[in-house]
């Protein structure tokens, strides 16, 4: 019964009432948590903000002068074939702060993969039913140095820690069992960062992301009211090493134009031997390619009494192919458009930030188009860590 489930499984996975491509694989991989970089994309390991910290690139945390904390907000959501389905969650944490006058460091943890998904499938005399909940968070430590004013360089160190838990339901008149498949997934990389000046008006920004441990996912399959189960350990051989480029052109004090482009490499064999994300036969792995470009305006007067000019805006454009293909090779597109405001509050020590993308993914004939809408809210709140008392 275990294999007629499986089969089923494989079969009717581009029938889902709900996502289609959200439920191949492992669903959306590395998606945006953080508001800005859901407004600027992959730019943004190349920005340089004194009004904020960004973690994209760890060559950036150099520059900090004071302590930081920050959390997201996510909701996403997905159109097909009219039902709407929402996912939202917190996506973010993090703490960074000074450690010398050219070294800063950084303690975060954010959401990087979700497997939540659920749909049911009528087939002969009964319905097969799944229910996924669970994702992977990236627990990470940066630390980066000013080797001069201009360059700057960049570690970060990743622990990937989650969990998955699937619930699979075989109903008929004959019969009714339930499979209950359960783990937790553990890996580790290494990003390195870069972030240079090469003209007065014009900056860049690199990053490489290399797992050395890619997740591995340790669990138990078993039959629901049994005693019947069966463990296993499953590599993610199909997780992807990631390089992004950014580059931001310094328009005016207040306007920048950023650009970027990043590419995510898969192992071609990646989903051969497994087991818990086997895809339906003729679908394989292929390179993804991002681009986005953007244009920011900075507020005009972050202590001034009017919220019109304590506020800056961002907007701009995005498109990048999916990870998955089927046999045909054609590739499965996203376009959106991106846009994203911020506000300080008059203390000088909070920042609020609001982002928002409308896309469309499409590209493959046997599953149907989505549309999506997604909105990030974020917090940051900063302050001195030391300060020197004045004593008489």
């Amino acid at each position: 019964m275990r294999k007629l489930i499986f089969i089923f499984t494989i079969l009717t996975t581009s029938l889902m009432g709900q996502s289609a491509y959200y439920g191949l694989g492992y669903g959306d991989l590395f998606p945006s948590t953080d508001p800005l970089v859901s407004s600027i994309g992959q730019g943004v390991v190349a920005l340089r903000d004194t009004s904020r910290v960004t973690l994209q690139n760890p060559a950036g945390l150099n520059n900090l002068k004071r302590v930081y904390f920050g959390v997201g907000l996510g909701s996403e959501y997905r159109t097909v074939s009219e039902t709407m389905t929402n996912n939202t969650r917190m996506e973010q944490f993090y703490f960074a702060f000074p450690v010398g006058n050219n070294v800063g460091m950084s303690l975060s943890a954010q959401a990087v993969a979700d497997f939540n998904n659920s749909y049911e499938v009528p087939f002969l005399s009964g319905t097969l039913s799944q229910n996924s909940d669970g994702g992977i968070w990236d627990y990470s430590v940066g630390l980066g140095y000013a080797l001069n004013p201009s360059m700057s360089f960049g570690l970060k160190w990743h622990a990937y820690h989650g969990f998955i838990r699937r619930e699979s339901v075989l109903e008929s008149d004959e019969l009714a069992e339930m499979y209950v498949l359960r783990g937790g997934l553990n890996g580790q990389s290494l990003e390195l960062g870069l972030s240079t000046e090469i003209f007065e008006k014009v900056s860049l920004g690199l990053t490489i992301d290399l797992p050395y441990d890619r997740p591995t996912l340790d669990g138990r399959d078993s039959l629901a009211g049994t005693d019947t189960y069966v463990e296993f350990s499953e590599e993610l051989a199909a997780w992807p090493s990631t390089v992004k480029f950014g580059v931001v052109y310094h328009h005016t004090d207040y306007t920048k134009f950023v650009a970027g482009i990043g590419q995510q490499i898969f192992p071609e064999s990646g989903f051969d031997s497994a087991r818990l994300f086997s895809l339906p036969d003729g679908w394989h792995t292929v390179p993804v390619a991002s681009f986005q470009m953007s244009m920011l305006r900075a507020a005009r007067d972050r202590m001034s009494r009017s919220w019109a000019k304590r506020t800056g805006w961002q907007v701009g454009l995005s498109a990048k192919n999916y990870y998955l293909v089927s046999g045909s090779d054609d590739l499965i597109h996203e376009y959106s458009i991106v846009s994203g405001m911020n506000l300080r509050l008059r203390n000088g020590r909070s920042l609020f930030d609001v982002s928002g993308e409308f896309g469309t993914r499409g590209g493959e004939v046997s599953l149907p188009e989505e549309q999506f809408i997604r909105v990030k809210f974020g917090i940051q709140v900063n302050d001195t860590w030391f300060r020197k008392v004045k004593r008489r």
